[in-house]
């Protein structure tokens, strides 16, 4: 049975006045309104994907207060241009131990009232990571097509940026979105408020990631490969 029961219009329309108030003082009269009518939910979401989300990985992290698993209302602004100190979009993630994992993979919903981005992508991925997974494609490119079609076929198109010179032409499309970019992200939208708007949203995530799944393990065996390789590295210097 599902614990989350949606997010309201209200509770983020509350968000959004908080952020354009932009005050502390606004921001403590209505926290414990935010907490009940966000935070809470947000909390029962990440707890209702926990066992998805582990059976495809059981080293992701999906305890709410680690790792980033839920976002805080409270931006980190110390390195951006924008300095405001709250948000009105807020996310549930899940990836392995950043600290262990910095360049990792992971599920996740973005949301706000302008609508809600779902799906995988990496948290950070670095050139060399992605070398990895170039060769890892040139490898094997019918698992990864095979990977990347199943993705497509639950509505999930690549939005990595790309590079400006690609490092291969010729590719079939769905390989080339992949290869030629400089992360990974696949990414779906949904523009209607209501869609996190219910219980239903549960289930809709179990279905998304659960298509995601096979991507997700070629990426994270990437990552895998790239920190032995950089081991190696390490050993033979």
């Amino acid at each position: 049975m599902s614990h989350f029961q949606g997010i309201s219009p209200d509770g983020m329309w509350l968000l959004a006045e908080n952020r354009f108030h932009d005050s502390k003082s606004y921001y403590e009269e209505h926290k414990p309104q935010i907490k009940a009518q966000v935070l809470d939910p947000l909390r029962a979401l990440a707890e209702d994907l926990a066992g998805v989300v582990t059976a495809i990985d059981p080293r992701i992290v999906t305890d709410p207060n680690r790792n980033g698993c839920i976002s805080r209302v409270r931006r980190d602004n110390r390195y951006t241009r924008d300095k405001s100190l709250y948000r009105e979009n807020m996310w549930v993630a899940f990836l392995r131990d950043k600290k262990a994992y910095p360049c990792a993979p992971g599920f996740f919903m973005d949301f706000s009232l302008k609508g809600s981005y779902y799906g995988l992508a990496f948290y950070y991925a670095a050139p060399r990571l992605m070398q990895t997974v170039r060769r890892m494609i040139d490898e094997k490119p019918a698992v990864w097509t095979k990977a990347l079609k199943q993705a497509e076929e639950a509505g999930f198109a690549s939005t990595g940026d790309r590079y400006a010179r690609p490092k291969r032409v010729g590719l079939p499309p769905l390989l080339d979105a992949v290869y030629n970019a400089k992360t990974v992200a696949m990414e779906r939208f949904d523009p209607d408020p209501a869609f996190f708007g219910s219980a239903a949203l549960v289930d809709a995530l179990k279905e998304a990631f659960t298509a995601l799944a096979p991507l997700y393990r070629l990426l994270i065996a990437a990552v895998e490969r790239d920190i032995e390789l950089a081991g190696d590295s390490a050993t033979a210097s």
